[in-house]
């Protein structure tokens, strides 16, 4: 199973520069080749994210990704939120300003045993509990 950050689905959805790449790994996760795991988070980000630029093309894109194949959206439970706070305070610093949802979608991969966690914040490189890649 791996982890897809919401970085993803909005590089593709607005076919930026690493848009080739992002359509990628969803093709191996709509074949069925990879397994993939987002959380409710991830929906926020994406339709906050989208939105701003067209209100009704979010709406369905956010049904596309809730619908998607081999895709598993779970909550954000308590033990998420419990690593997650202590994961933000271990990568947080002047030259790494991490987010909190950034650390909720770490915390939820690794939790769920994630192999690897995909996205194009940097903030995710060096990662010391997981494998990410960062595109």
């Amino acid at each position: 199973m791996i982890f897809l950050d919401s970085w993803i689905w909005i590089e593709f959805f607005a076919e930026g520069k690493k848009f080739e790449r992002c359509k990628e790994i969803l093709e191996s996760v709509q074949s069925g080749r990879e397994k993939a795991m987002i959380n409710a988070l991830n929906i926020t980000e994406i339709k906050y994210r989208l939105g701003k630029i067209n209100e009704e093309l979010a709406h369905e894109q956010v049904h596309i990704i809730e619908t998607f194949p081999n895709l598993v959206i779970v909550p954000v439970v308590l033990p998420v939120a419990s690593l997650a706070a202590d994961l933000r305070k271990k990568y947080f610093s002047k030259e790494r300003r991490v987010s909190y949802a950034d650390m909720i979608h770490l915390a939820t991969a690794i939790l769920a045993n994630c192999t690897v966690l995909y996205s194009g914040d940097p903030d995710f490189e060096g990662i010391e509990e997981m494998k990410t890649t960062v595109i």
